[in-house]
């Protein structure tokens, strides 16, 4: 299934573009801090949505991800990291989401020290187990900073076990870093990726174009996806605003992916 981020203001014609293309949400929300410290604000914003009567367990979210970092030294940091992870697990779950998204927040910088490693990987799995198991959703984990995909490897077959627990790809990430081959990223993580970010740059920022207008080649891309058996993952178009969609939509529609990668449920405008 093609994901899109839904706008509040907008959501009656974000409601129509997804029935129209038979198209998923990530709910976008939920990671401002701003908004996670009114509780009101919160409920209502969860109302908002679920008026929308979305189908169970299909849709996704992202989690907070400011300044968290739950395996850090500083008990302090650690402890608002879990609250806020907790939180986003939790009104995922109240949004009846499949899945919640985090960062893996591994620091490249840092992660040739043995202690600082190993402090990441057993928190991060403990994390992932227990988010999984108080709130009922999957729980992936997106790479960002990674140079490789070695370490969210390891991590991964930590938690092979673990029936929800999955990486979120964020090919733009992937192409940023430069620090492995894509072919090596996909081949290493292939058993455990369940979803997709999918936007265009030009492989200097994190631009988040319109797939199309920037240099990453994504026919090449989708090939290795295909190669691994990946084409019926969940892929979010992470591009924000209705213009910005629709180009990516088109682009993928002219290339002849959408209906490969949509499934069944995609229809033509």
């Amino acid at each position: 299934m093609i994901e899109i981020i839904p706008e509040i203001d907008r959501i009656e014609e974000y409601a129509e573009l997804a029935e129209q293309y038979s198209l998923g949400f990530e709910y976008n929300d939920f990671f401002n801090p701003d908004l996670l410290d009114e509780e009101d604000v919160i409920r209502e914003r969860i109302r908002q949505y679920r008026q929308l009567e979305r189908p169970e367990r299909v849709d996704t979210m992202h989690g907070a991800f400011y300044d968290i970092v739950p395996f850090s030294w500083d008990r302090g940091i650690s402890r608002h990291s879990m609250y806020r992870m907790q939180q986003s697990a939790e009104i995922a779950a109240e949004l009846g989401c499949r899945a919640v998204i985090f960062h893996a927040g591994l620091q490249p910088e840092f992660a040739g020290g043995k202690r600082y490693y190993s402090n990441w990987l057993e928190t991060m799995e403990e994390t992932a187990r227990k988010l999984a198991a108080q709130s009922g959703v999957e729980i992936y984990y997106e790479n960002v900073k990674e140079t490789s995909p070695a370490e969210l490897a390891e991590l991964a077959d930590s938690l092979r076990d673990e029936s929800c627990f999955g990486i979120c790809l964020d090919v733009a990430h992937m192409m940023l870093t430069k620090g492995a081959a894509p072919e090596e990223w996909i081949h290493r993580l292939a058993p455990y990726i369940r979803h997709f970010h999918l936007n265009d740059n030009h492989l200097k920022l994190d631009d988040h174009l319109a797939l199309g207008c920037g240099d990453i080649d994504w026919k090449k891309m989708f090939g290795s996806i295909r190669q691994y058996g990946l084409q019926d993952r969940s892929m979010l178009l992470e591009v924000n605003g209705l213009e910005k969609i629709r180009t990516s939509l088109e682009y993928l529609e002219k290339a002849g992916i959408c209906h490969e990668y949509a499934g069944d449920n995609f229809t033509d405008r």
